[in-house]
């Protein structure tokens, strides 16, 4: 009987050591919050994804450069996996052990608590005993959405097969029908660069998502072509356009500028913002537009049947200087009879906006660390 009770002590002193936690308490009148650590091989370690939960971090996985990266206090740190290093503000830390990958979960050594947090926020995170004492967290996740409906006004976009129907009002009545989706079952705030048949500059639509703060921007077009049997759904992100159909819709939707910004000089003046696409912070948006464009291309052609014609990139004035991430949706080609006659029944549109919402809604669930 003695033996059995040596033997669950033994079970229950060798659990502790596995399951352990760390405590972070708050200069502020938010309820503590703990970080969950657990030993391996001797050395106290925890999952990444906990960053988030006490510190509102927005973790970004690089695994084609190896590395993870973690925004938190409007700062990021830069961790190389597979080794033992992080870089904050150009500087290089070394927290000893190894950042271990279980089964897909990243593990960081605890040290990085302890020893590397309290030095590279010495102002905000402070070591006191066994705890962390830290100020409150900054939000990071994603609160503002801008839905632009292309064209407006004296720029009516693509006109329909039936010379009837443009497109500046198509994407208006399905960019409002996200908008109300949006709003009634998200804690989100969604913002229209046009609510109305209005002109609005191509600059002037993502300097209003800039202004605003905004998390996302998605530009809602509808397509043409020169050839009427042409149809389906494409999205777009930023980038050069690789393919000759990609570079015929880019210089379809950049004509607006020489049509009704003012000719060659206006055409100039977003030239010069070429040097956008080499911008790092730039760069980093353009790996999440490529993420969520892949969602909507998918998302839509499930719930619509319409014809895949890919995720494609090109260099869409309206996407230039967009700091978040950002796609352009073709939701469909109003010069073709078939297409132009689904995109003005209200139920396809309702489809349209559904599906559109859905990868929305996904895309913040897992941009705000929320699996």
């Amino acid at each position: 009987m003695r033996k059995s009770r040596v033997v669950l002590i033994l079970i229950s002193i060798f659990l502790f050591n596995l399951q352990a936690s760390v405590r972070i308490e708050y200069e502020s009148k938010l309820d503590p919050e703990i970080i969950k650590t657990e030993k391996i091989s001797g050395n106290e370690y925890f999952n990444v994804f906990e960053l988030n939960k006490v510190f509102k971090a927005k973790i970004i996985e690089d695994l084609l450069d190896q590395r993870l990266k973690v925004n938190m206090y409007d700062e990021q740190i830069i961790f190389l996996l597979e080794s033992s290093y992080l870089t904050f503000q150009g500087k290089i830390y070394n927290f000893e052990f190894l950042i271990l990958n279980k089964d897909g979960k990243f593990l960081i050594p605890a040290d990085f608590l302890w020893k590397i947090l309290p030095i590279i926020f010495d102002d905000k995170i402070t070591k006191k005993s066994n705890k962390l004492i830290a100020q409150p967290p900054i939000n990071n996740t994603i609160q503002t959405i801008v839905l632009d409906p292309g064209h407006g006004g004296k720029d009516p976009g693509a006109i329909g097969f039936s010379k009837k129907v443009f497109e500046k009002d198509l994407v208006l009545t399905i960019t409002k029908k996200v908008k109300k989706l949006l709003e009634k079952n998200l804690d989100v705030e969604v913002l229209l660069t046009r609510k109305k048949d209005k002109f609005v500059s191509l600059q002037e639509r993502t300097k209003f998502a800039n202004e605003h703060n905004a998390d996302i921007f998605i530009s809602i077009h509808c397509n043409a072509h020169r050839k009427k049997k042409v149809n389906g759904i494409e999205v777009f992100y930023l980038s050069t356009a690789k393919t000759d159909e990609a570079r015929a819709v880019e210089q379809l939707e950049n004509q607006v500028v020489f049509d009704y910004e003012g000719g060659i000089e206006a055409v100039k003046k977003y030239d010069d913002l070429a040097f956008i696409l080499a911008d790092m912070a730039q760069a980093e948006h353009l790996q999440e537009s490529y993420k969520i464009a892949t969602k909507f291309q998918t998302d839509l052609i499930a719930s619509t049947d319409a014809i895949d014609r890919g995720v494609k990139q090109a260099n869409f004035y309206v996407l230039r200087g967009a700091f978040m991430p950002s796609v352009l949706l073709e939701l469909g080609f109003v010069t073709n009879k078939a297409e132009e006659k689904k995109l003005t029944n209200s139920s396809y549109q309702n489809k349209l906006a559904n599906s559109i919402y859905e990868v929305i809604k996904k895309f913040k669930l897992r941009y705000d660390q929320m699996q």
